[in-house]
């Protein structure tokens, strides 16, 4: 038997005659489906054997009534046996002694009102293995190195996830009174949270989605994982569907999202959540509407994995002929220019500067590096990292 079916125990039984005497003044028997008397009002017969209720088992009937004057087999007494069960299972009888005529209504209201305990008990004992099991995968895909590879895909396939599908990692930095099981509850209830979602509360109290991510077929039919043929669009899309739904729960109380790298390795998962913690240090007041991606970040992070001393033998010389003025100026310069597009008209707006302005410090860029990094990609490349290099140090 499945370790969350349906089943009859001793404990539950006397748990449930317990409440019951309190109200009847019947023998009530629950017997197990091979004959043996689990719990009973009359305590001497607890552990006794039932030959009418084995034999009810066997026989499939659905009542059995035995009267006073029937031939009565040892450890029997006249009354009304009913088969329990549950799920299209027979898993054991109750019985009521007395006069069929007088118990055979009592007797029926104690079968249902013991079926339903049991199948409550089984979906709350379902409930908690799922809810088990969800955080062993989440412990073995976020803080164990090297997780079992066999025990993580066992577990992922027992809740349901296709461990071959796409997901980014979605970190939800929630707002104050707006817990991680209220917004996943809010997010399910607009119907935006999919069966192959996976999501858990981080111990800070944010809230951890890996967002499935569109399957796209390739040539032979088969499913893509790649960045190609649009699939970065698709992600951008799905991730911020599913921050929008977030944005409508908590009514934009300061919440802020950061995505991650999308992955469909299991091994991943663990480097794609820390990816999302890097954004959020990184960025504490990203924009509420929207995600942080860390690919629109990526050349920032890549600097900030990079070994220091590797870092300082690459840029150290440059950034110390940098001028002053210009050190302090220069990631939020290009920055700007970034979201721009280069327009030098948008740019010096998102700086508060007027065009002339930052046309003289691009001026003075340019004469720093030796050549304008609007016309020359390995210079813009070169200023992108020095402008991390002095942010880093």
């Amino acid at each position: 038997m499945a370790a969350d079916a349906p089943r009859l125990d001793a404990a539950l039984a006397g748990a449930f005659l317990r409440r019951l005497s309190e109200r009847i003044s019947y023998n009530v028997n629950i017997i197990d489906r091979h004959g043996m008397i689990i719990a009973s009002r009359d305590q001497a017969r607890v552990g006794s054997y039932h030959a009418a209720a084995r034999h009810l088992v066997e026989s499939g009937a659905e009542e059995e009534l035995i009267r006073p004057d029937d031939s009565l087999p040892e450890g029997t007494r006249p009354g009304v046996n009913l088969p329990i069960v549950v799920a299209g299972r027979t898993l054991g009888v109750v019985g009521v002694t007395g006069a069929p005529e007088a118990v055979e209504g009592l007797a029926h209201a104690v079968k249902t009102s013991l079926e339903s305990m049991i199948e409550l008990e089984a979906l709350r004992d379902a409930g908690m293995h799922r809810r088990s099991r969800k955080s062993l995968l989440m412990a073995y895909l976020l803080y164990e190195e090297r997780a079992p590879e066999a025990a993580v895909l066992g577990l992922a396939a027992k809740l349901g996830y296709d461990a071959t599908r796409r997901r980014a990692p979605l970190l939800v930095r929630l707002p104050d009174g707006f817990g991680a099981d209220e917004a996943l509850a809010a997010v399910k209830a607009l119907g935006v949270h999919d069966a192959q979602d996976i999501a858990s509360a981080t111990p800070d109290g944010s809230l951890l989605v890996f967002r499935a991510l569109p399957g796209r077929p390739d040539a032979a039919g088969g499913q893509q994982g790649t960045m190609a043929r649009g699939a970065l669009a698709e992600y951008r899309a799905a991730v911020e569907g599913y921050v929008r739904a977030f944005v409508e729960a908590s009514a934009s109380r300061g919440l802020r999202c950061y995505a991650g790298a999308p992955q469909r390795d299991f091994s991943r998962y663990r480097g794609a959540y820390r990816q999302t913690q890097w954004l959020a240090a990184r960025l504490p007041d990203a924009p509420v509407d929207r995600p942080a991606f860390l690919f629109d970040h990526i050349d920032a992070y890549i600097a900030a994995l990079a070994p220091r001393s590797a870092l300082d033998d690459a840029l150290h010389a440059m950034a110390a002929l940098i001028p002053q003025d210009l050190a302090k100026n220069l990631g939020p310069t290009l920055a700007a220019l970034d979201a721009s597009g280069f327009n030098i008209k948008e740019a010096a707006a998102r700086l508060g500067l007027h065009r002339n302005s930052l046309a003289a410090r691009l001026e003075k860029l340019k004469a720093y590096l030796g050549v304008d990094p609007r016309a020359d990609l390995g210079a813009l490349s070169l200023a992108r990292a020095i402008a991390q290099y002095l942010d880093l140090r």
